[in-house]
């Protein structure tokens, strides 16, 4: 398995020696976390940018592609259905379009805190199932949380 942006780790931890695979985190300090909290795992945790090497049957992205612009959505997407096994999928949890009033204000301050915390490039949110089809990949499965704002979604290559 591939995890890209995986934070702290946390919410792997029941992986404890169950997988083999790569962990890729762009914060020097949540890839320490990770270190400390996924060292049960079989999962070889890394700092940076993944090099886009490997091949994998399942692809995790958690709250990250809503980080990126399209343009590099596009490229991760090209990048990781070639590192995808037949059968691979992609498991993308993220936000998407707010339902009602409060969703968009919460929304609107987590993107401007964000994009004044951590220099984050995004004034919105990527349109993930548009980016995913013209990628070439179905959905398979989907559940969603908050009225359909926050969803997990797997994706498999056509």
């Amino acid at each position: 398995m591939l995890i890209i942006g995986g934070g702290d780790g946390e919410a792997y931890r029941n992986f404890e020696g169950n997988v083999e695979g790569e962990y890729w985190e762009l914060s020097p300090r949540m890839t320490q976390l990770a270190k400390r909290n996924l060292k049960a795992s079989g999962l070889k945790i890394q700092n940076g940018s993944w090099p886009s090497t490997g091949k994998f049957d399942r692809v995790y992205l958690p709250f990250v592609l809503d980080t990126l612009p399209d343009n590099e959505i596009t490229i991760l997407l090209s990048e990781i259905k070639v590192a995808l096994l037949e059968d691979g999928k992609i498991v993308v949890s993220d936000f998407f379009d707010p339902v009602g009033i409060q969703q968009k204000l919460i929304q609107k301050g987590m993107i401007g805190f964000f994009r004044l915390i951590t220099l984050h490039r995004r004034k919105d949110l990527p349109s993930l199932n548009s980016l995913f089809k013209n990628a070439g990949f179905e959905l398979n499965h989907e559940k969603c949380w908050r009225k359909g704002w926050i969803r997990a979604q797997v994706w498999q290559a056509v």
